[in-house]
């Protein structure tokens, strides 16, 4: 076979698997950075968590970043985007406009406010201690209106530092810390396990619910009326939250 030829058959191959996993590369890589930013804050006041995945209802959840600290719990979501980032703080998806041609993709802010939630369902700690940071690389111009924290990758450090009134204990550090670790997927075998407990419980959830049974403590669901309709509520409130529109 002729050189060039090989040599143009090679660079189309590498082109298409580039196209496969240039997303998956790229966000690597942001994740990488934004690492190696947190690394620098000082161990005895910060705990930093990489790339943690958590069980959730529907499955499972990963966060990029989790920095554990007396200041509060910041839940930091990553994006290594080129390009203007355009849309709505409450919409469910944001555009990416790079050379005149637009992507969407879902929200971050929405993204990590999910995290969040997860993260409130196995911490102990009060919900104003949660922080959601949402971070971009500065090859992305961020057009977006909002009074969260919309930062790029640079501002990370200063901040998660400008957090100066202690709303945790320090001696809760590890412990917190602890939870999130033995709560983390981190084999295959465990997703693979959790996604089959995760269909056993919400056959076992509807059973209860339809017993007129809160699933997540045992008390007695109610119908109540709220301001977006009527749903049941669990008859413990505010002991325990559990709802069922």
């Amino acid at each position: 076979m002729n050189y060039y030829i090989l040599l143009f058959i090679l660079c189309i191959l590498f082109s298409v698997i580039w196209k496969l996993i240039e997303a998956k590369v790229k966000g690597a890589f942001g994740e990488y950075q934004v690492a190696k930013i947190l690394s620098s804050l000082p161990n005895n006041e910060y705990r930093i968590l990489n790339n943690v995945m958590l069980p959730t209802d529907k499955g499972t959840t990963q966060i990029d970043h989790i920095v554990v600290s007396v200041y509060g719990i910041f839940v930091i979501e990553t994006k290594n985007y080129r390009g203007w980032i355009t849309g709505g703080e409450h919409s469910e998806k944001w555009t990416k406009n790079m050379y005149g041609k637009k992507y969407s993709f879902y929200n971050p802010l929405r993204q990590n406010y999910g995290h969040i939630k997860t993260l409130q369902k196995i911490l102990n700690v009060p919900n104003n201690a949660y922080v959601s940071i949402v971070t971009f690389s500065h090859k992305a111009t961020i057009k977006v209106k909002t009074s969260e924290q919309l930062i790029y990758f640079s501002k990370i450090k200063s901040v998660i530092k400008s957090y100066t009134n202690c709303v945790i204990e320090k001696n809760q550090l590890d412990i917190l810390v602890n939870t999130i670790l033995s709560a983390n997927i981190d084999t295959k075998e465990k997703r693979k396990e959790h996604i089959s407990n995760i269909k056993e419980n919400v056959k076992i959830n509807e059973q209860a619910i339809n017993m007129g049974i809160c699933p997540k403590c045992g008390g007695q669901l109610v119908k109540r009326q709220g301001k977006y309709g009527k749903f049941l509520g669990c008859s413990n409130y505010p002991k325990c939250r559990f709802i069922k529109k």
